[in-house]
Order: C-alpha cells, then sequence, then structure tokens
C-alpha cells in the first residue's frame, strides 16, 4: 500500500495559475453581486452557485493578503454574508443556532474572552 502524504487543502488547487489578481477581482465582483442581490445566506452557496469550490476563498486570502483592493472586497463579502445571516435569525427565516454556529465556525467567535495574540488570531483568521 502506497504511503500518502497529507497535504493542505489550502496549499494547491486545481488550476491555480488562472487565479490572477484581476481574475480574482472579477470573480469577488460576482460575488458580492450575488451576496447583496442573490438568495444565498452562506458565502460557501454564494461560491458554489458560481461555479467555485469553497476552499478557494481560502487560497484567494492566503494568496492576496497584501493586495489592499481584493481584501478590501473580501471583507464587504464577508460583512454583507454576516449580516444577511443575523437579518434571517432575527426574522426567524433561519434557526438562531444555526447562525450562531456558522459565525463561529466562520470568524473564530467565542462567548470567551480572546487571549490569542494579534498575530496567532491572524494567521487563524487568514488561512
Amino acid at each position: 500500500m502506497e504511503n500518502k502524504q497529507y497535504t493542505n487543502p489550502y496549499d494547491k488547487h486545481p488550476n491555480a495559475q488562472k487565479w490572477t489578481a484581476a481574475a480574482v477581482y472579477t470573480a469577488l465582483n460576482d460575488i458580492e453581486k450575488e451576496a447583496t442581490e442573490g438568495e444565498s445566506l452562506f458565502l460557501g452557496k454564494a461560491l458554489t452557485k458560481l461555479g467555485h469550490y469553497r476552499h478557494i476563498w481560502g487560497y484567494w486570502k492566503k494568496t492576496y493578503y497584501q493586495n489592499d483592493d481584493i481584501m478590501e472586497l473580501m471583507l464587504r463579502i464577508e460583512s454583507i454574508f454576516e449580516a444577511k445571516l443575523l437579518d434571517a435569525a432575527l426574522k426567524k427565516q433561519l434557526s438562531p443556532w444555526i447562525a450562531v454556529l456558522t459565525l463561529k465556525n466562520t470568524f473564530f467567535m467565542t462567548d470567551k474572552p480572546n487571549k490569542m495574540s494579534p498575530r496567532i488570531l491572524h494567521d487563524k483568521m487568514n488561512p
């Protein structure tokens, strides 16, 4: 039996070379449009609806963390989905438990005070 080594899904992506800054920016504009005008409550659903896979978001963040235009757009999209999620929970269109669980898992939120250093927190939020 062949010994297969585990690889982090964020390290390599199919067709990674196609994700130039311009291509990512175009994709993010489509995602922002889906976030503001579409029915998707979750980022993952919007990504798959537009033909992307969930891990690509982390790849983009890791690759373009120093590109202010891309990061600003990504943060704006995350904020839109966060607001949509909370709004749906408040209107009882979505279970509040699902909303809280999603926010905790997506944004590493917790009910306990954060004792992590800013650097460790940054690394966890930007895989």
